[in-house]
């Protein structure tokens, strides 16, 4: 059974985008409910509450006995947002900003790079229509204009990721003509940067995204009051990862968190599993998620239960290879994992970076003998990338940052839940990752960070191109790219 929360917020972030993006421009009228049912496969209720959850924040107009009608591209400032916010400090500014300077470049870069022929035509479209003499209408066309590079890049997560920073509706307040005219020249000459094939230098972004920073810092906390609320810092770090969620089965995802550690020989044949109570701890999951999730692996002759001996592990690492699972009953965990790795591969560089200056020698000593450590023991090998995020996390200098790093790590042990997709062996390409991340460790404890992130961009982008390799091997590349249109979100 989907969880309805997931899915309501689903329709209404994919409804939301098409309004911001022009695909429902102001005016279009939405079709009925039970044609909204049908094209976004759900019930009727999660579809009311995306579009109430939509008329709150100002997007659309509801009226009894008529279809909901498009009545602005923007949140309205008084819209759903506010109900959340709260006054933020220099401190809790400062966090944001710098987690945006980290994570945000790089993504914006390559949605530009990705850009070519009639693609531009929306981009360029909404920079002519930037007037410097209408300051409110300018900053909310920037606005978009730099969703949708962010949104070119396909990926959902990032998009997501980049919302939840709380920045997306804020217009840098009190700046001139001139001001504006200026920033425009800045993003005509990073737009023939990056069409020419250049590269831009650091102090062209920082020009370009500039204004936003000195909005943030003059200091007023009436501005942050338009901070949309899942704001890592001021919301809890779990409500964050619950929306970056995609649609998924929340037994599933339990089920095949299991079937991942039995697969590493975590658990054994013999062993038995922790008990319901305890998977509801480890899992913050219901107790009914948890008895479909063991029934799931009872069904595959994984388990087996029996009163007063618990759940006991059936299977061997031999017989799980012959579970058959069809492409379409993990595809969400797939993309949830490809789109993880792609987010990763694109920011690790400028994190790893900061997290490098953050660590103490002790600390660096002690990650090169938990990665030894690991090599060493049975299984355990898969492991190593993981401990080494896990480092990068801690070290992210950034509340809000370690807190989208943190969600990354956890995303990247979907890999050892997907059936066939890694090896328990130890194989050449258990040996590179490994060698990798051992060298990585090396070149931070000799105090390079720049060849330490550099190294940590090689193990991360290895493991997304053996992860694609692998997935269209097996067949769950085509189910795990139906999840959701990626073209969309732009087009």
């Amino acid at each position: 059974m989907k969880n309805d929360v997931i899915q309501y917020e689903r329709t209404y972030h994919r409804l939301k985008n098409k309004i911001e993006c022009g695909i429902l421009p102001v005016g279009t009228r939405l079709p009925g409910r039970s044609v909204l049912c049908k094209e976004y496969n759900t019930s009727e209720r999660t579809i009311r509450r995306a579009l109430e959850l939509l008329a709150q924040d100002g997007y659309l107009e509801i009226t009894a006995r008529k279809r909901p009608t498009v009545v602005s591209a923007f949140a309205a400032p008084q819209g759903r947002a506010l109900l959340n916010a709260r006054k933020a400090d220099a401190t809790q500014v400062n966090d944001l900003i710098q987690t945006g300077r980290l994570l945000c470049y790089p993504i914006y870069l390559r949605g530009m790079r990705l850009c070519s022929g009639s693609d531009w035509e929306t981009p360029e479209a909404l920079f002519a229509h930037m007037d410097p003499e209408q300051p409110d209408e300018f900053w909310q066309l920037c606005n978009r204009l730099w969703r949708f590079f962010i949104a070119r890049n396909e990926n959902e997560l990032l998009l997501r990721t980049v919302d939840s920073l709380g920045f997306q509706e804020k217009e840098p307040p009190q700046s001139s003509p001139e001001d504006r005219i200026r920033y425009c020249s800045y993003i005509k000459n990073l737009f023939q940067t990056v069409k020419s094939g250049g590269e831009p230098q650091e102090t062209e972004l920082e020009q370009i995204f500039g204004p936003y920073k000195r909005a943030a810092g003059q200091g007023e906390d009436r501005q942050f009051l338009q901070m949309v609320s899942p704001c890592p810092l001021l919301a809890k770090t779990d409500a964050l990862e619950r929306r970056f969620s995609l649609v998924q089965e929340r037994y599933s995802t339990v089920c095949l968190d299991l079937l991942g550690l039995i697969a590493i020989g975590r658990y054994q044949p013999g062993d038995r599993l922790p008990t319901h109570d305890r998977l509801q701890e480890i899992y913050g999951v219901s107790r009914d998620t948890t008895v479909k999730a063991v029934r799931m692996l009872q069904d595959w002759g994984v388990v087996t239960t029996a009163p007063r001996r618990g759940i006991c592990v059936e299977m061997d690492l031999e017989g799980l290879k012959k579970i058959r699972i069809s492409p379409e009953s993990i595809a969400c965990h797939v993309r949830r994992y490809l789109d993880s790795l792609e987010l990763l591969s694109l920011t690790v560089e400028r994190v790893a970076s900061h997290a490098a200056v953050q660590a103490r020698p002790e600390e660096v000593e002690q990650l090169r003998k938990d990665i030894n450590r690991q090599w060493e023991q049975p299984y355990e090998h898969q492991l190593i990338p993981r401990t080494l995020l896990d480092f990068i996390a801690e070290h992210a200098g950034y509340h809000a940052l370690q807190s989208i790093y943190r969600m990354l790590a956890w995303n990247l042990s979907i890999g050892r839940s997907i059936p066939k997709l890694i090896s328990p062996d130890k194989n050449p390409q258990n040996i590179l990752i490994y060698r990798q991340c051992m060298n990585a460790a090396d070149l931070l404890k000799s105090g390079d960070a720049e060849r330490f992130a550099m190294a940590a961009v090689n193990v991360f982008e290895q493991i997304r191109r053996l992860i694609m390799e692998e997935c269209r091997r097996l067949g769950y590349w085509d189910a795990a790219m139906l999840v959701y249109d990626g073209k969309s979100l732009w087009r």
